[in-house]
This record gives C-alpha cells, structure tokens and sequence, in this order.
C-alpha cells in the first residue's frame, strides 16, 4: 500500500485517476503519455472505449488509499444510529447525517487534500467506510467520460444504490435521472439515490440552495423507478 501511495501522489497519476473517480472526460496535450504510464504501472486498463482501474482490486483499494485522510478524522460516529431496530440499515438517516457533517467539514477539508477534484466523492466514501467499518460490502463503478460515480451498498441481505454527480454547469437532470435508472436496470432494482454536490463555493451557491431531499417518480423502460434526489 505503502509503494501504491506514493504512486498516486505523481502528478501524471494523479490526472488520470481523477478523471476516473469524476467520471471526468480527458483532453488534455499530455493524455496519451499519462494514461500510458498508468497502464504500464498496472493501475488502469483501457477496456470496451473506457478508461478504468485495471481489476477490482485496484477498484476497491485507490480510493481506500485516497480517502485514508478523510476517513481517520471522521470521529463520533457509531453505526448503530443509522440501524433499524431489525439491525437494517437506515439509509435515508446515513445520508442526511452525511449532508449536514458535509455542510459543516467539505469546504475546509477538501480545500487542503491533494485530490481536490475527486474530494466530494472521497470525502463520501470515506464517511461511509468509517461509519459501516466493515459490516457493509461498498461496490464502486466508475471511468473516464461517464460523468458519475455508481456505489453499490450492501448491508444484512439489503442493497442500495447510490450514484454521484457534481453539477458542473452542464449539469442535466434529465440525463442523470436516466444513467441512474440505467444502473438501477442492471441490478434489479427499482429505487437509488442520486448524490448531487455542487461545484461552486457556498460564497456563490449559499446551503440553504444546495441543501435538498426531494423523491421524485421516473420511467425508465417501462418501469417506474423511485430516485431520491440528495442535494449538497
């Protein structure tokens, strides 16, 4: 894990697995040389057009390695707040308590974390790896160029979907209710949540208007699928 880190605080490393996390699409001059040292390191792999860490391994153990920070100074915190008295999980109680502890540490935290481009979606991982320590299986799906991040929680015998998104000013509904529902397909599912954390600073976009917890109904081949949209 050691040799891992410190590979991923290389500059050319760190470019590509950024826009692998965000989903982001790569344009710049240096692309070709960065992705291809990543390939040679055997951390990424080009596969079916898309750019993706080369197993699941490496899957499961970046972003762990990348949210180590976040995650050993998230404190006081116990999972049995988020359990239902049956010792299922509570999501929709998880994930306000997320909003308001991303409320008051985000900006702050992010601010001083080497992958700032990546922070929304690491700071989240890493809330959830230290609250559920464990007792939960985080699968995580993501690439350069899909725009999100797909996380699948699964906890007692219960799954949840979770899909990350921030909102760049190319931000569309529309489009991201739709790469959920197509998530929700794969897996059999009908109800996730959709985890939209805004780009700009409170200083522009003030919580109060980022902030939200709205349900809304949406069809998706001719199913209806229930998304919980999670405003930040």
């Amino acid at each position: 894990l050691d040799s891992m880190a410190d590979k991923l605080k290389e500059p050319r490393v760190k470019k590509i697995i950024e826009a692998i996390i965000n989903g982001n699409t790569l344009l710049h001059d240096d692309f070709n040389d960065d992705l291809l040292y990543c390939v040679d390191l055997g951390i990424v792999k080009q596969s079916n057009n898309q750019i993706e860490f080369a197993n699941k391994i490496y899957r499961e153990v970046v972003p762990r390695v990348l949210s180590f920070s976040f995650q050993s100074n998230i404190v006081g915190y116990e999972l049995q707040w988020y359990l239902n008295p049956n010792h299922t999980l509570n999501i929709e109680a998880l994930l306000k308590e997320f909003q308001q502890f991303y409320r008051e540490n985000a900006e702050s935290w992010i601010d001083r974390f080497s992958y700032k481009e990546a922070g929304q979606q690491l700071l989240l991982m890493a809330f959830l790896q230290r609250i559920l320590n464990g007792g939960a299986r985080i699968t995580r799906e993501m690439a350069v160029g899909t725009g999100r991040v797909d996380l699948l929680i699964e906890f007692a015998g219960e799954r949840f979907v979770l899909e990350l998104k921030i909102k760049h000013p190319s931000f569309n509904l529309n489009k991201s209710l739709t790469q959920i529902s197509r998530y929700l397909d794969s897996v059999g599912m009908d109800k996730g949540y959709l985890l939209v954390f805004e780009k700009q600073p409170s200083t522009e976009v003030p919580w109060e208007e980022r902030i939200k917890w709205e349900s809304m109904n949406f069809e998706y081949s001719g199913r209806n699928k229930e998304i919980i949209l999670v405003g930040m």
